[in-house]
Protein backbone atom coordinates (compact mmCIF):
# COMPACT_ATOMS: atom_id res chain seq x y z
CA UNK A 1 0.00 0.00 0.00
CA UNK A 2 1.17 3.42 -0.76
CA UNK A 3 0.09 6.48 0.41
CA UNK A 4 -0.80 9.52 -0.74
CA UNK A 5 1.28 12.48 -0.65
CA UNK A 6 4.10 9.25 1.50
CA UNK A 7 8.08 11.96 1.33
CA UNK A 8 9.93 8.04 1.52
CA UNK A 9 7.88 6.58 -2.06
CA UNK A 10 10.71 6.35 -3.87
CA UNK A 11 9.77 4.70 -7.50
CA UNK A 12 12.14 2.67 -9.28
CA UNK A 13 12.01 4.04 -13.08
CA UNK A 14 15.47 2.42 -14.76
CA UNK A 15 16.94 -0.52 -13.94
CA UNK A 16 20.42 -0.90 -14.68
CA UNK A 17 23.03 -3.03 -14.96
CA UNK A 18 27.13 -2.50 -14.53
CA UNK A 19 29.88 -5.04 -15.23
CA UNK A 20 32.69 -4.55 -14.23
CA UNK A 21 35.64 -7.87 -13.14
CA UNK A 22 38.19 -6.24 -13.28
CA UNK A 23 41.01 -6.15 -10.28
CA UNK A 24 40.92 -4.31 -7.68
CA UNK A 25 42.25 -0.61 -8.06
CA UNK A 26 40.07 -0.74 -11.23
CA UNK A 27 37.17 -1.67 -9.38
CA UNK A 28 37.63 1.02 -6.63
CA UNK A 29 37.58 3.96 -9.59
CA UNK A 30 35.28 2.80 -11.00
CA UNK A 31 33.15 3.64 -8.61
CA UNK A 32 33.19 7.03 -9.00
CA UNK A 33 31.09 6.54 -12.40
CA UNK A 34 28.20 5.87 -9.92
CA UNK A 35 27.57 9.29 -9.73
CA UNK A 36 27.53 9.56 -13.10
CA UNK A 37 24.83 7.32 -13.69
CA UNK A 38 22.74 9.27 -11.04
CA UNK A 39 23.24 11.71 -13.04
CA UNK A 40 21.63 10.00 -16.10
CA UNK A 41 19.13 7.88 -14.44
CA UNK A 42 18.31 9.55 -10.92
CA UNK A 43 15.39 6.69 -10.19
CA UNK A 44 17.54 3.72 -11.11
CA UNK A 45 18.32 0.62 -9.15
CA UNK A 46 21.89 -0.19 -9.74
CA UNK A 47 22.97 -3.43 -9.57
CA UNK A 48 26.63 -4.00 -10.00
CA UNK A 49 28.62 -7.30 -10.80
CA UNK A 50 32.44 -8.03 -10.33
CA UNK A 51 34.74 -10.52 -9.23
CA UNK A 52 34.78 -12.48 -6.38
CA UNK A 53 38.23 -10.78 -5.28
CA UNK A 54 37.09 -7.51 -5.07
CA UNK A 55 33.47 -8.23 -4.18
CA UNK A 56 34.14 -6.25 -0.79
CA UNK A 57 34.69 -3.30 -2.67
CA UNK A 58 30.79 -2.94 -4.24
CA UNK A 59 29.13 -5.31 -1.47
CA UNK A 60 29.16 -2.70 1.52
CA UNK A 61 29.00 0.49 -1.32
CA UNK A 62 25.73 2.19 -0.02
CA UNK A 63 25.17 3.55 -3.73
CA UNK A 64 24.89 -0.08 -5.23
CA UNK A 65 21.56 -1.50 -4.40
CA UNK A 66 22.32 -4.68 -5.05
CA UNK A 67 25.89 -6.11 -5.61
CA UNK A 68 26.75 -9.05 -7.49
CA UNK A 69 29.68 -11.73 -7.46
CA UNK A 70 31.17 -13.40 -10.46
CA UNK A 71 29.32 -16.58 -9.91
CA UNK A 72 27.20 -19.58 -11.50
CA UNK A 73 24.40 -18.50 -9.66
CA UNK A 74 24.87 -14.73 -9.97
CA UNK A 75 24.62 -15.36 -13.78
CA UNK A 76 21.96 -17.40 -13.38
CA UNK A 77 19.80 -14.21 -11.78
CA UNK A 78 20.67 -11.94 -14.41
CA UNK A 79 19.68 -14.42 -17.73
CA UNK A 80 16.43 -14.22 -16.10
CA UNK A 81 15.88 -10.55 -15.64
CA UNK A 82 15.47 -7.64 -17.86
CA UNK A 83 17.19 -4.24 -17.82
CA UNK A 84 16.71 -0.57 -18.70
CA UNK A 85 20.53 -0.57 -19.58
CA UNK A 86 23.52 -2.63 -19.51
CA UNK A 87 26.68 -1.08 -19.26
CA UNK A 88 30.14 -3.17 -19.54
CA UNK A 89 32.91 -0.99 -18.87
CA UNK A 90 35.36 -4.43 -18.58
CA UNK A 91 37.49 -5.63 -21.85
CA UNK A 92 37.81 -8.64 -20.54
CA UNK A 93 36.67 -12.00 -22.26
CA UNK A 94 34.06 -12.96 -19.58
CA UNK A 95 32.70 -9.34 -19.13
CA UNK A 96 32.26 -9.24 -22.74
CA UNK A 97 30.33 -12.41 -23.43
CA UNK A 98 28.34 -11.24 -20.30
CA UNK A 99 27.16 -7.98 -21.64
CA UNK A 100 26.00 -9.92 -24.69
CA UNK A 101 23.35 -12.73 -22.96
CA UNK A 102 21.91 -9.63 -21.05
CA UNK A 103 18.58 -8.22 -21.79
CA UNK A 104 18.60 -4.78 -22.22
CA UNK A 105 17.09 -2.03 -23.85
CA UNK A 106 20.03 0.03 -24.14
CA UNK A 107 23.54 -1.28 -24.26
CA UNK A 108 26.85 0.69 -23.74
CA UNK A 109 30.46 -0.26 -23.49
CA UNK A 110 31.44 -3.49 -24.78
CA UNK A 111 30.20 -6.89 -26.43
CA UNK A 112 31.50 -9.70 -28.21
CA UNK A 113 31.73 -10.33 -32.04
CA UNK A 114 30.92 -14.00 -33.14
CA UNK A 115 34.67 -14.56 -34.20
CA UNK A 116 35.25 -13.46 -30.37
CA UNK A 117 36.45 -9.80 -31.06
CA UNK A 118 35.83 -7.04 -28.38
CA UNK A 119 33.13 -4.92 -30.42
CA UNK A 120 32.48 -1.33 -29.30
CA UNK A 121 28.35 -0.92 -28.81
CA UNK A 122 28.69 2.67 -29.91
CA UNK A 123 31.00 5.32 -31.22
CA UNK A 124 31.47 6.26 -27.81
CA UNK A 125 33.65 3.51 -26.53
CA UNK A 126 36.06 3.51 -29.60
CA UNK A 127 38.30 5.22 -28.77
CA UNK A 128 39.18 3.13 -25.83
CA UNK A 129 39.00 0.01 -27.81
CA UNK A 130 41.71 2.08 -29.47
CA UNK A 131 44.15 2.59 -26.78
CA UNK A 132 44.13 -1.38 -25.77
CA UNK A 133 44.88 -2.19 -29.36
CA UNK A 134 47.89 -0.08 -30.34
CA UNK A 135 50.51 1.48 -28.44
CA UNK A 136 50.72 4.92 -30.29
CA UNK A 137 46.81 5.33 -29.60
CA UNK A 138 47.53 5.39 -25.95
CA UNK A 139 50.35 6.88 -25.67
CA UNK A 140 48.68 10.09 -27.12
CA UNK A 141 45.85 9.97 -24.61
CA UNK A 142 45.44 13.03 -22.75
CA UNK A 143 42.17 12.06 -20.93
CA UNK A 144 41.53 10.42 -17.37
CA UNK A 145 40.18 7.12 -16.93
CA UNK A 146 37.08 8.56 -15.63
CA UNK A 147 36.30 11.12 -18.43
CA UNK A 148 36.85 8.21 -21.22
CA UNK A 149 33.75 6.24 -19.21
CA UNK A 150 31.47 9.15 -18.49
CA UNK A 151 32.06 9.77 -22.09
CA UNK A 152 31.04 5.81 -22.58
CA UNK A 153 27.73 6.55 -20.45
CA UNK A 154 26.92 9.26 -22.46
CA UNK A 155 26.81 11.43 -19.02
CA UNK A 156 28.53 15.02 -18.48
CA UNK A 157 32.13 14.92 -17.98
CA UNK A 158 31.98 15.91 -14.09
CA UNK A 159 34.73 14.99 -11.30
CA UNK A 160 32.92 12.91 -9.31
CA UNK A 161 34.90 11.23 -6.16
CA UNK A 162 35.43 7.61 -6.05
CA UNK A 163 33.38 5.58 -3.54
CA UNK A 164 35.35 3.89 -0.38
CA UNK A 165 33.47 1.50 1.73
CA UNK A 166 34.20 2.86 5.41
CA UNK A 167 32.41 0.31 8.10
CA UNK A 168 32.07 1.09 11.41
CA UNK A 169 33.19 -2.35 13.29
CA UNK A 170 36.43 -1.49 10.74
CA UNK A 171 37.13 1.49 12.59
CA UNK A 172 37.59 -0.29 15.71
CA UNK A 173 40.29 -2.07 14.23
CA UNK A 174 41.99 1.03 13.28
CA UNK A 175 41.82 2.18 16.49
CA UNK A 176 43.48 -0.28 17.56
CA UNK A 177 46.12 -0.43 15.57
CA UNK A 178 46.70 3.18 16.41
CA UNK A 179 47.17 2.25 19.88
CA UNK A 180 49.18 -0.54 19.39
CA UNK A 181 51.61 2.00 17.77
CA UNK A 182 51.14 4.72 20.14
CA UNK A 183 50.08 6.89 17.30
CA UNK A 184 46.86 9.77 17.36
CA UNK A 185 45.29 12.01 15.16
CA UNK A 186 47.51 15.06 16.19
CA UNK A 187 50.37 14.03 14.67
CA UNK A 188 50.57 13.13 10.44
CA UNK A 189 51.12 10.16 9.27
CA UNK A 190 52.80 8.90 5.91
CA UNK A 191 52.04 5.59 4.41
CA UNK A 192 54.18 4.08 2.34
CA UNK A 193 52.64 1.41 0.07
CA UNK A 194 55.50 -0.62 -0.97
CA UNK A 195 54.22 -2.99 -3.81
CA UNK A 196 51.72 -3.40 -6.62
CA UNK A 197 50.36 -6.98 -7.19
CA UNK A 198 51.64 -9.90 -8.88
CA UNK A 199 50.89 -8.41 -12.30
CA UNK A 200 53.26 -5.25 -13.05
CA UNK A 201 56.56 -5.78 -11.72
CA UNK A 202 58.31 -2.71 -12.49
CA UNK A 203 54.98 -0.79 -11.04
CA UNK A 204 56.85 -0.74 -7.75
CA UNK A 205 59.31 1.64 -6.56
CA UNK A 206 62.70 0.00 -5.73
CA UNK A 207 63.28 -1.06 -2.09
CA UNK A 208 66.45 0.88 -1.81
CA UNK A 209 64.16 3.96 -2.53
CA UNK A 210 61.44 3.65 -0.01
CA UNK A 211 64.62 3.00 2.92
CA UNK A 212 66.57 6.42 1.85
CA UNK A 213 62.51 8.34 1.77
CA UNK A 214 62.00 6.58 5.35
CA UNK A 215 65.51 7.61 6.27
CA UNK A 216 64.80 11.71 5.26
CA UNK A 217 61.08 11.77 6.51
CA UNK A 218 62.31 10.19 10.16
CA UNK A 219 65.28 12.39 10.14
CA UNK A 220 63.63 15.96 8.90
CA UNK A 221 59.98 15.37 10.55
CA UNK A 222 60.14 12.74 12.83
CA UNK A 223 57.68 10.71 11.40
CA UNK A 224 57.82 6.82 11.30
CA UNK A 225 56.63 5.68 7.67
CA UNK A 226 53.87 3.03 7.88
CA UNK A 227 54.96 0.20 5.88
CA UNK A 228 51.21 -0.75 3.59
CA UNK A 229 51.13 -4.15 1.82
CA UNK A 230 48.78 -6.86 1.25
CA UNK A 231 48.62 -10.39 0.47
CA UNK A 232 50.61 -10.27 -2.76
CA UNK A 233 53.40 -8.11 -1.48
CA UNK A 234 53.97 -9.99 1.69
CA UNK A 235 57.57 -10.79 0.77
CA UNK A 236 58.29 -7.48 -0.54
CA UNK A 237 56.84 -5.40 2.21
CA UNK A 238 59.37 -8.06 4.48
CA UNK A 239 62.24 -7.10 2.13
CA UNK A 240 61.85 -3.31 2.87
CA UNK A 241 61.24 -3.40 6.79
CA UNK A 242 64.06 -5.59 7.04
CA UNK A 243 66.45 -3.05 5.20
CA UNK A 244 64.70 -0.03 7.01
CA UNK A 245 67.72 2.07 9.17
CA UNK A 246 65.23 4.35 11.07
CA UNK A 247 62.04 3.35 13.23
CA UNK A 248 58.52 2.37 11.12
CA UNK A 249 55.62 0.61 11.40
CA UNK A 250 54.13 -2.55 10.41
CA UNK A 251 50.60 -1.77 9.24
CA UNK A 252 50.44 -5.74 9.37
CA UNK A 253 49.20 -8.01 6.78
CA UNK A 254 45.48 -7.09 5.52
CA UNK A 255 44.10 -10.14 3.88
CA UNK A 256 40.54 -7.82 3.75
CA UNK A 257 40.59 -5.04 1.51
CA UNK A 258 37.89 -3.34 3.73
CA UNK A 259 40.55 -3.84 6.99
CA UNK A 260 43.37 -2.26 4.63
CA UNK A 261 41.15 0.85 3.93
CA UNK A 262 40.61 1.55 7.76
CA UNK A 263 44.57 1.73 8.11
CA UNK A 264 44.81 3.28 5.40
CA UNK A 265 42.72 5.82 6.03
CA UNK A 266 44.32 6.64 9.14
CA UNK A 267 47.20 8.04 7.11
CA UNK A 268 47.66 11.76 6.00
CA UNK A 269 49.65 11.03 2.90
CA UNK A 270 50.46 8.35 0.76
CA UNK A 271 53.41 7.11 -1.32
CA UNK A 272 52.35 4.77 -3.69
CA UNK A 273 52.33 3.25 -7.55
CA UNK A 274 49.30 2.99 -9.46
CA UNK A 275 47.41 0.57 -7.74
CA UNK A 276 44.36 -0.07 -5.73
CA UNK A 277 45.86 1.92 -2.73
CA UNK A 278 45.89 5.08 -4.52
CA UNK A 279 42.75 5.03 -5.45
CA UNK A 280 41.52 4.17 -2.10
CA UNK A 281 43.40 6.99 -0.82
CA UNK A 282 42.15 9.28 -2.89
CA UNK A 283 38.60 8.14 -2.26
CA UNK A 284 39.22 8.98 1.32
CA UNK A 285 40.60 12.17 0.72
CA UNK A 286 44.31 11.78 1.53
CA UNK A 287 47.21 13.73 -0.45
CA UNK A 288 49.39 11.23 -2.48
CA UNK A 289 52.88 10.74 -4.43
CA UNK A 290 51.87 8.80 -6.83
CA UNK A 291 54.90 7.04 -8.56
CA UNK A 292 54.36 5.85 -12.26
CA UNK A 293 56.32 4.26 -14.91
CA UNK A 294 55.03 1.03 -17.45
CA UNK A 295 51.58 2.54 -17.02
CA UNK A 296 49.41 5.45 -18.14
CA UNK A 297 50.15 8.67 -16.06
CA UNK A 298 47.24 10.48 -18.47
CA UNK A 299 44.74 8.25 -17.42
CA UNK A 300 44.86 8.87 -13.16
CA UNK A 301 42.37 11.46 -11.64
CA UNK A 302 44.14 12.57 -9.04
CA UNK A 303 41.25 15.28 -8.01
CA UNK A 304 44.06 18.05 -7.02
CA UNK A 305 45.33 15.75 -4.13
CA UNK A 306 48.74 14.71 -5.08
CA UNK A 307 50.67 14.59 -7.65
CA UNK A 308 52.57 12.06 -10.16
CA UNK A 309 56.47 11.34 -10.99
CA UNK A 310 58.07 9.71 -13.22
CA UNK A 311 61.81 8.22 -14.28
CA UNK A 312 63.33 10.75 -17.57
CA UNK A 313 63.17 7.46 -19.78
CA UNK A 314 61.30 7.27 -23.55
CA UNK A 315 59.59 4.18 -22.87
CA UNK A 316 57.22 5.88 -19.81
CA UNK A 317 53.48 4.05 -20.45
CA UNK A 318 54.85 1.02 -22.49
CA UNK A 319 52.32 -1.27 -20.19
CA UNK A 320 54.78 -4.32 -19.94
CA UNK A 321 54.52 -6.55 -17.38
CA UNK A 322 58.46 -7.03 -17.21
CA UNK A 323 60.82 -5.38 -18.69
CA UNK A 324 65.08 -5.88 -19.42
CA UNK A 325 66.05 -2.17 -19.43
CA UNK A 326 68.57 -1.15 -16.86
CA UNK A 327 68.13 0.97 -15.12
CA UNK A 328 64.05 1.18 -15.82
CA UNK A 329 61.98 4.03 -15.45
CA UNK A 330 61.27 3.55 -12.09
CA UNK A 331 64.61 3.00 -10.60
CA UNK A 332 65.37 6.33 -12.06
CA UNK A 333 62.71 7.91 -9.56
CA UNK A 334 65.27 9.05 -7.02
CA UNK A 335 64.72 9.61 -3.14
CA UNK A 336 64.76 12.93 -3.44
CA UNK A 337 62.42 13.55 -6.29
CA UNK A 338 59.94 11.79 -3.68
CA UNK A 339 61.23 13.42 -0.32
CA UNK A 340 60.94 16.93 -2.71
CA UNK A 341 57.33 16.01 -3.87
CA UNK A 342 56.31 14.40 0.31
CA UNK A 343 57.70 17.79 1.66
CA UNK A 344 55.13 19.75 -1.25
CA UNK A 345 52.25 17.59 0.28
CA UNK A 346 53.13 17.95 3.71
CA UNK A 347 52.80 21.78 3.33
CA UNK A 348 49.63 21.51 1.09
CA UNK A 349 48.35 19.30 4.79
CA UNK A 350 49.21 21.68 6.56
Amino acid sequence: MICDGCPYYDPIVQRVLIIKLGAAGDVMRTTSLLHSIKDLYPQSHITWICGQKSFALIRFNSMIDRPLAFTEESLAILDSEHYHVCVNFDLAPEAVSLAMRIQADLRKGYGRNPDGSVLAFDDSGKEWLEMSLWDDCKKANRKTYQTHMQRILGAPEKQHPIVVPLLPEMEEKAEAFMQAHQLDDKHPLIGFNVGAGERWQHKKWTIDGFVKLGERIFQDFNIRPVILYGPADFDRAREVMEAMTVPFIDAELRPSVIEFIAVLNRCDLVVTGDTFALHAALGLGKRVVCLVGPTSAAELELYEQGEILQGEIDCLGCYLTRCDKDPYCMKLLSADQVYDAVKRQMEAIA
